[in-house]
C-alpha cells in the first residue's frame, strides 16, 4: 500500500503550565496532523510520502530532517519564503490539548504536489481555511483513483460558516472518514467507511459490510496530543491486509500514544506495539 498525506506539516511549541496564557518557555516538537499520520503509518511499515509545505528557515528543517529520518518521503514537501507554520500547545490536567495557531507556509500547496500514483490519500483539514487551497485539493481528490481519507479534525477557533462549508464539501467526495463523536454529530456522513474515535471508550468502525467497536487498552494517559493521528496513521497501514484488525492495532497504537508527552514524539512503532499487547 502506498499512501500520500496531504497537509498542514509545523512545529509544535509545547508550553511549560497547562494553559497558555500563563505559559513563558515552549518547547518546539515536529508536528501537523497529517504529518503524524505518516510517520504514523510509516512506523508502522507502510510506505508513505507527504505533500506540504514549510518554510526556509531553521524550523522546516527541522521538519525535513524528520520527515526523513522516519523514511517518509518527501519528493513532494515543498520549501516557501513564508515562514513555518507554528502551532502553540497547552496541556491542561486531564491531558487534553489547547491550540493557537500561526499560520505560515502550510497553505502553499500546489498543482505540482498534487500527483498520481497511490492508493490511499490522505488529507488533513487546516488547507481547507483557505477557499482557494480547498478547492484545489478537492479537485484533485475527485480526479483520483486512490481511496480518499479524511479528517475533518474540528477545532473551535476554526468553526465559521464557510469553513464548515468547504469540510462537507470535501467529505462528500471522500470513501473513508475519520471523526470524534462529537464531530459525527455535526455532519451527515454517507461515506463507504467511518471510524469514530471515542477517547478513552476505544473507536467504532462501521463499513457497509460490519460494524465493529473496539475497546480501548488501560492506560494512564500523559498527553493526548497525537492519540487521533496515532489512530489514523495505524488503521491506514494495516487497512489492506484487514480492516477488523486495523481497528483494533489502531485503538492500542492511540493507547500507547499517550504515554509520552508530543505527538510526532509518542506515536509506536510496530516493534513496541506487537511486544506491549502480546
Amino acid at each position: 500500500m502506498k499512501l500520500l498525506c496531504v497537509g498542514e506539516i509545523l512545529v509544535d511549541m509545547i508550553a511549560e503550565k497547562d494553559c497558555l496564557k500563563d505559559s513563558r518557555e515552549f518547547n518546539a516538537r515536529p508536528g501537523g496532523a497529517p504529518a503524524n499520520v505518516a510517520v504514523a503509518a510509516s512506523r508502522m511499515g507502510a510506505d508513505v510520502e507527504m505533500a506540504g509545505t514549510v518554510g526556509n528557515d531553521g524550523f522546516g528543517e527541522m521538519l525535513t530532517r524528520k520527515l526523513e529520518e522516519e523514511d517518509v518521503g518527501i519528493d513532494k514537501l515543498a520549501v516557501s519564503d513564508e515562514k513555518t507554520t507554528l502551532a502553540f500547545v497547552a496541556l491542561d490536567e486531564n491531558a487534553e490539548p489547547e491550540f493557537s495557531f500561526y499560520r505560515g507556509a502550510d497553505l502553499e500547496i500546489g498543482e505540482e504536489q498534487l500527483v498520481e500514483g497511490y492508493d490511499v490519500i490522505h488529507f488533513g483539514s487546516l488547507p481547507f481555511t483557505d477557499p482557494e487551497l480547498a478547492e484545489r485539493l478537492e479537485k484533485y481528490a475527485e480526479r483520483s483513483q486512490a481511496l480518499i481519507s479524511f479528517d475533518p479534525n474540528l477545532r473551535s477557533d476554526l468553526r465559521d460558516r464557510e469553513y464548515m462549508d468547504r469540510l462537507k464539501s470535501f467529505i462528500e467526495v471522500s470513501d473513508l472518514i475519520f471523526l470524534s463523536e462529537e464531530e459525527n454529530k455535526n455532519f451527515d456522513i454517507d461515506a463507504e467507511e467511518i471510524l469514530v474515535t471515542r477517547g478513552s471508550e476505544g473507536a467504532k468502525l462501521l463499513t457497509q459490510d460490519f460494524t465493529q467497536v473496539e475497546k480501548p487498552p488501560e492506560v494512564d494517559a500523559v498527553d493526548t496530543t497525537g492519540a487521533g493521528d496515532a489512530l489514523t496513521g495505524t488503521y491506514l497501514a494495516f487497512r489492506d491486509i484487514s480492516r477488523r484488525k486495523a481497528i483494533k492495532k489502531a485503538v492500542e497504537a492511540s493507547a500507547l500514544s499517550t504515554l509520552k508527552k508530543g505527538a510526532m514524539s509518542a506515536l509506536p512503532d510496530r516493534r513496541r506495539l506487537e511486544n506491549h499487547f502480546q
